[in-house]
Protein backbone atom coordinates (compact mmCIF):
# COMPACT_ATOMS: atom_id res chain seq x y z
CA UNK A 1 0.00 0.00 0.00
CA UNK A 2 2.95 2.31 0.72
CA UNK A 3 4.69 1.64 -2.36
CA UNK A 4 1.15 2.40 -4.02
CA UNK A 5 1.03 5.99 -2.83
CA UNK A 6 4.72 6.90 -3.22
CA UNK A 7 4.01 6.13 -6.67
CA UNK A 8 0.72 8.29 -6.69
CA UNK A 9 2.75 10.91 -4.75
CA UNK A 10 5.72 10.94 -8.03
CA UNK A 11 2.85 10.80 -10.70
CA UNK A 12 1.57 13.88 -9.00
CA UNK A 13 4.85 15.84 -9.07
CA UNK A 14 5.73 14.99 -12.23
CA UNK A 15 2.38 15.78 -13.70
CA UNK A 16 3.15 19.60 -11.69
CA UNK A 17 6.26 20.34 -13.48
CA UNK A 18 4.88 19.24 -17.31
CA UNK A 19 1.88 21.32 -16.58
CA UNK A 20 4.41 24.64 -14.97
CA UNK A 21 6.69 23.93 -18.43
CA UNK A 22 3.90 23.46 -20.68
CA UNK A 23 2.42 27.34 -19.28
CA UNK A 24 5.42 28.96 -19.60
CA UNK A 25 5.72 27.48 -23.62
CA UNK A 26 2.10 28.36 -24.19
CA UNK A 27 2.73 31.56 -23.70
CA UNK A 28 5.29 31.96 -26.16
CA UNK A 29 3.68 33.59 -29.60
CA UNK A 30 7.40 32.22 -31.14
CA UNK A 31 7.58 28.89 -29.40
CA UNK A 32 11.28 28.33 -30.00
CA UNK A 33 12.46 30.68 -32.88
CA UNK A 34 15.88 31.45 -32.18
CA UNK A 35 16.74 35.64 -32.03
CA UNK A 36 18.84 37.13 -34.91
CA UNK A 37 17.73 39.40 -37.01
CA UNK A 38 14.48 39.75 -37.77
CA UNK A 39 13.91 38.61 -40.96
CA UNK A 40 14.50 35.03 -39.42
CA UNK A 41 18.01 34.77 -40.15
CA UNK A 42 18.76 33.23 -36.97
CA UNK A 43 22.28 32.01 -35.37
CA UNK A 44 19.87 28.14 -34.16
CA UNK A 45 21.38 28.77 -30.30
CA UNK A 46 19.18 31.23 -28.42
CA UNK A 47 15.36 31.60 -28.05
CA UNK A 48 12.92 34.19 -28.71
CA UNK A 49 9.20 34.44 -26.60
CA UNK A 50 6.76 37.45 -27.04
CA UNK A 51 3.53 37.42 -25.14
CA UNK A 52 -0.01 38.61 -26.06
CA UNK A 53 -1.08 41.73 -23.39
CA UNK A 54 -3.35 39.22 -21.62
CA UNK A 55 -0.98 36.25 -20.82
CA UNK A 56 1.80 38.86 -19.75
CA UNK A 57 2.85 37.67 -16.22
CA UNK A 58 3.64 40.74 -13.74
CA UNK A 59 6.60 40.85 -11.45
CA UNK A 60 6.62 41.00 -7.99
CA UNK A 61 8.06 44.37 -6.16
CA UNK A 62 11.74 44.41 -4.67
CA UNK A 63 14.59 46.46 -3.85
CA UNK A 64 18.06 46.03 -4.36
CA UNK A 65 21.56 47.66 -4.03
CA UNK A 66 22.95 48.58 -7.35
CA UNK A 67 26.83 48.59 -8.15
CA UNK A 68 27.43 52.41 -7.61
CA UNK A 69 25.86 51.42 -4.03
CA UNK A 70 22.70 53.42 -5.01
CA UNK A 71 19.28 52.07 -3.66
CA UNK A 72 16.67 51.00 -6.47
CA UNK A 73 12.80 50.47 -6.52
CA UNK A 74 11.21 48.28 -8.71
CA UNK A 75 8.32 50.68 -8.81
CA UNK A 76 10.91 52.85 -10.93
CA UNK A 77 10.38 50.05 -13.52
CA UNK A 78 6.40 51.39 -14.09
CA UNK A 79 5.22 53.87 -15.87
CA UNK A 80 6.76 53.43 -19.42
CA UNK A 81 8.58 50.02 -21.46
CA UNK A 82 11.78 48.78 -19.39
CA UNK A 83 14.44 45.90 -20.50
CA UNK A 84 16.02 44.19 -18.28
CA UNK A 85 19.07 41.72 -19.22
CA UNK A 86 21.04 38.98 -16.43
CA UNK A 87 24.56 38.99 -17.08
CA UNK A 88 28.18 38.16 -15.80
CA UNK A 89 31.35 39.45 -16.64
CA UNK A 90 32.42 35.91 -16.60
CA UNK A 91 30.31 35.57 -19.55
CA UNK A 92 31.29 35.39 -22.74
CA UNK A 93 27.71 35.99 -24.44
CA UNK A 94 27.18 38.58 -22.39
CA UNK A 95 30.36 40.33 -23.32
CA UNK A 96 29.27 39.57 -27.05
CA UNK A 97 25.64 41.63 -26.14
CA UNK A 98 26.93 44.13 -24.47
CA UNK A 99 27.61 46.81 -27.15
CA UNK A 100 24.03 45.85 -28.90
CA UNK A 101 22.68 46.32 -25.38
CA UNK A 102 23.68 49.53 -24.74
CA UNK A 103 23.30 50.71 -28.09
CA UNK A 104 19.54 50.08 -27.73
CA UNK A 105 19.63 51.61 -24.44
CA UNK A 106 20.65 55.02 -25.95
CA UNK A 107 18.56 54.80 -29.06
CA UNK A 108 15.75 54.63 -26.78
CA UNK A 109 16.63 56.77 -24.02
CA UNK A 110 13.72 58.78 -22.59
CA UNK A 111 11.79 56.31 -23.63
CA UNK A 112 12.83 52.63 -22.51
CA UNK A 113 14.42 52.40 -19.16
CA UNK A 114 17.31 50.11 -19.02
CA UNK A 115 18.52 47.54 -15.67
CA UNK A 116 21.00 44.78 -15.63
CA UNK A 117 20.79 42.27 -12.65
CA UNK A 118 24.86 41.30 -12.59
CA UNK A 119 25.21 37.36 -10.92
CA UNK A 120 27.90 35.43 -9.68
CA UNK A 121 30.26 38.41 -9.77
CA UNK A 122 32.60 40.23 -8.06
CA UNK A 123 31.61 43.99 -7.80
CA UNK A 124 35.29 45.28 -8.74
CA UNK A 125 34.81 42.61 -12.01
CA UNK A 126 31.23 43.49 -12.75
CA UNK A 127 32.28 47.83 -12.53
CA UNK A 128 35.05 47.40 -14.92
CA UNK A 129 32.96 45.17 -17.52
CA UNK A 130 30.42 48.10 -17.28
CA UNK A 131 33.26 50.53 -17.65
CA UNK A 132 35.15 48.92 -20.68
CA UNK A 133 31.74 48.07 -22.76
CA UNK A 134 30.52 51.98 -21.71
CA UNK A 135 27.04 50.77 -20.06
CA UNK A 136 24.85 53.57 -19.74
CA UNK A 137 22.29 52.03 -17.36
CA UNK A 138 22.50 50.57 -14.16
CA UNK A 139 22.75 47.08 -12.65
CA UNK A 140 21.82 45.20 -9.39
CA UNK A 141 24.32 44.35 -7.33
CA UNK A 142 25.70 40.41 -7.09
CA UNK A 143 24.80 39.85 -3.73
CA UNK A 144 20.94 41.46 -4.31
CA UNK A 145 20.41 39.89 -7.76
CA UNK A 146 19.34 36.31 -5.91
CA UNK A 147 16.04 38.41 -4.94
CA UNK A 148 15.99 40.37 -7.90
CA UNK A 149 15.78 37.30 -10.25
CA UNK A 150 12.98 36.06 -8.27
CA UNK A 151 10.66 38.94 -8.45
CA UNK A 152 10.19 37.70 -12.37
CA UNK A 153 8.51 34.60 -11.51
CA UNK A 154 10.67 31.92 -13.00
CA UNK A 155 11.27 33.84 -16.31
CA UNK A 156 14.90 35.13 -15.18
CA UNK A 157 17.37 32.24 -13.44
CA UNK A 158 20.85 32.82 -12.29
CA UNK A 159 21.81 29.75 -14.72
CA UNK A 160 20.65 31.24 -17.76
CA UNK A 161 22.85 33.70 -18.45
CA UNK A 162 22.44 35.99 -20.62
CA UNK A 163 18.64 36.45 -20.61
CA UNK A 164 16.85 39.65 -21.05
CA UNK A 165 13.41 40.17 -20.87
CA UNK A 166 11.11 43.42 -22.28
CA UNK A 167 8.60 44.43 -19.34
CA UNK A 168 5.85 46.91 -20.90
CA UNK A 169 4.53 50.09 -19.13
CA UNK A 170 2.56 48.15 -16.17
CA UNK A 171 5.35 45.75 -15.41
CA UNK A 172 4.22 42.89 -17.06
CA UNK A 173 6.40 40.51 -19.35
CA UNK A 174 5.95 41.14 -22.64
CA UNK A 175 9.14 39.16 -24.13
CA UNK A 176 12.06 37.13 -23.14
CA UNK A 177 15.16 36.35 -25.18
CA UNK A 178 16.77 33.19 -23.77
CA UNK A 179 20.93 33.46 -24.59
CA UNK A 180 22.41 36.38 -27.00
CA UNK A 181 19.95 39.05 -28.07
CA UNK A 182 21.71 41.45 -30.78
CA UNK A 183 20.74 44.53 -31.65
CA UNK A 184 17.67 43.53 -34.41
CA UNK A 185 16.69 41.51 -32.36
CA UNK A 186 16.71 43.92 -29.54
CA UNK A 187 15.38 46.84 -30.54
CA UNK A 188 12.55 45.16 -32.00
CA UNK A 189 11.14 43.65 -29.18
CA UNK A 190 11.21 47.24 -27.67
CA UNK A 191 9.69 48.62 -31.12
CA UNK A 192 6.82 46.14 -30.37
CA UNK A 193 6.45 47.56 -27.11
CA UNK A 194 6.27 50.89 -27.63
CA UNK A 195 3.81 50.75 -30.41
CA UNK A 196 0.81 47.95 -28.90
CA UNK A 197 -0.46 49.69 -25.98
CA UNK A 198 -1.48 47.83 -22.65
CA UNK A 199 -4.24 45.92 -21.28
CA UNK A 200 -6.29 43.10 -21.62
CA UNK A 201 -8.21 43.69 -24.78
CA UNK A 202 -5.39 44.74 -27.03
CA UNK A 203 -3.79 42.05 -29.08
CA UNK A 204 -6.94 39.87 -28.66
CA UNK A 205 -7.17 37.66 -31.87
CA UNK A 206 -11.22 38.10 -31.28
Amino acid sequence: MKSIKGFIVLLAAIGLTLAAVAWWTSLSRSGTSTPGSTNGAFDGTDVVQQYEPEDRRPLTRFTASLLDGSQFDSDDLLGRPAVVNVWGSWCGPCRAEAPALARVARDFEGRVRFLGLNVRDSPDAARAFERAFEVPYPSVHPDDSARAILAFGGALTATAVPTTVVLDGDGRIAARVVGQVDYSTLSGLVTDVLELPTGPANGSKR
